[in-house]
């Protein structure tokens, strides 16, 4: 395999305090830790984090500007102090120009402490089932309106978060600009997540034929929020590289995306698309 077309991921499954602070200090502690365990070489190093990985529920209170707040601030910090690349999971984003309105933004960040991209989840999370679970993301959160694809190394990456997973037009949308990862720093529930963890993961990598990870915090039922837990890799065959289970745990391997390239040649899927008969077509730039 050429070191060209490889890239180490480490995924961090984490517990998540009501502490903003306490959680920033935990994780930066985890990454300086994990990272200064890997034999450097010249294949880039990405770590991914979970969604609202800095707090989990005092999204107004906890809420800052990107990228000079206090979270995108110690996220470039590490990741120029280190030199390899950051999915900084996502966190409440207050707007510059209405403070008033938030967003669950992921921020991605690279050697130099430099803000690549930033996304801001575009399909919120509501949901009512009687006795088993009710949550209303966009009381609090506003959706954003765009796409956002970073490249690292041999990796052409499109960032979602949790619940956009579940929307294959958003997907494709992707892999219509050559993504070969996808990336969603998730927080499924308990209920959501038995159902339906497992099988978005493996079916947006079995799709579109390209890696697919999904990170969540670990599980803990002393929160009003309870995420699932089992952070998750698929590869372009749908199947389950690793997974981890409830508690804290850290994900590290190589992803080669020659692999892709090889599975995109031997079944061509993509080029025996009917787009005389069905198209799907982004209305914004991906970027």
């Amino acid at each position: 395999m050429s070191s060209s077309k490889m890239l180490r991921l480490i995924l961090i499954q984490h517990p998540v305090s009501d502490v903003k602070e306490d959680n920033i200090s935990h994780v930066l502690s985890l990454i300086r830790k994990t990272v200064a365990e890997e034999k450097r070489t010249s294949v880039p190093i990405l770590v991914v984090l979970p969604e609202f990985f800095n707090c989990h529920k005092f999204f107004e209170k906890d809420a800052e500007y990107v990228p000079d707040g206090y979270t995108s601030k110690a996220l470039s910090g590490v990741a120029k102090e280190l030199g390899i690349y950051i999915i900084g999971g996502s966190y409440p984003e207050r707007d510059a120009q209405n403070p008033k309105t938030l967003y669950n933004t992921c921020t991605i960040w690279g050697p130099k402490g430099e803000l690549l991209g930033k996304y801001r989840k575009l399909h919120l999370f509501d949901i009512e089932v009687p006795g088993k679970i009710s949550f209303k993301e966009s009381a609090d959160i506003t959706p954003g309106n765009n796409f956002t694809i970073v490249e690292i190394g041999p990796a052409k990456i499109g960032i979602g978060i949790c619940f956009d997973v579940t929307h294959d037009e958003f997907s494709r949308t992707y892999r219509n600009e050559g993504c070969n990862f996808l990336v969603y720093p998730s927080a499924f529930p308990l209920y959501t997540g038995e159902l339906h963890w497992e099988v978005y993961s493996r079916a947006r990598a079995t799709d579109f034929q390209c890696y697919v990870a999904m990170v969540s915090a670990t599980r803990d039922f002393s929160n009003s929020f309870v995420s699932w837990g089992h952070t998750i890799v698929c590869d372009p065959y749908g199947q389950v590289m690793k997974e981890a289970g409830e508690e804290e745990e850290i994900i590290k391997l190589d992803l080669d995306f020659s692999v892709v390239d090889l599975w995109r040649e031997q079944l061509p899927k993509f080029r025996k698309r009917r787009t005389d008969l069905y198209e799907c077509i982004a209305k914004v730039p991906t970027k």
